[in-house]
């Protein structure tokens, strides 16, 4: 049995995909800049967050849609302000994905629904083979690096998503979780008797 690898900061695993955490610690553990603007003609506000300042008054576990809801304001007729994710945070590089064998990339055709799941490794190889991207590609830019028409259907049309293993309930993996809590009770009563 192989160890469970959780996922990165910043990512959560949800139904068995890999997907951004959207709260304002995972846009800070991602790195992912979220910028504001209005371009109504009496207000013309640029926003930049400050995630150090949110982080100290406790917003680290607020989604970042809350948070932007909070920063609109009160004119009439409603707060015109929009606000961009920066590109640069947004996905995995596949060399990060590649180092945990468990995990896979599915391809799903928009046309006919047709999947076919292929692993990090095999990924790289058939961009590098086409000359269209490398080890560094982000996982969220598969999408328009592919280029070859679906096998069934010929639809050029994909989705793509990363298929993150869950952690396991066997009972060797409990046990070695209940194993670790009685380990850590009985330092702490070690501590307080002494």
């Amino acid at each position: 049995m192989t160890e469970y690898i959780p996922p990165p900061k910043g990512w959560r695993v949800f139904n068995g995909q890999l997907v951004p955490d959207q709260t304002l610690g995972g846009y800070l553990h991602r790195k992912q800049i979220v910028r504001g603007s209005c371009y109504t003609r009496d207000c013309r506000r640029n926003y930049y967050l400050d995630f150090e300042l949110l982080l100290r008054s406790g917003y680290a576990y607020v989604r970042m849609a809350e948070i932007q809801r909070l920063l609109r304001c009160n004119m009439p007729g409603g707060c015109r302000m929009t606000f961009q994710d920066e590109k640069a945070g947004s996905g995995l590089p596949l060399s990060v994905l590649a180092a945990n064998r468990e995990v896979r990339i599915l391809f799903r055709c928009g046309g006919c629904k047709w999947e076919k799941q292929v692993t990090p490794g095999q990924a790289i190889a058939q961009l590098l083979a086409a000359k269209t991207g490398t080890a560094s590609t982000l996982h969220t830019e598969l999408v328009t690096k592919t280029s070859k028409p679906c096998l069934k259907c010929g639809a050029s049309n994909w989705a793509c998503e990363v298929r993150w293993p869950t952690p396991p309930n066997d009972k060797t993996y409990g046990e070695r979780h209940l194993e670790a809590l009685a380990g850590e009770r009985v330092v702490r009563a070690r501590a307080n008797d002494g």
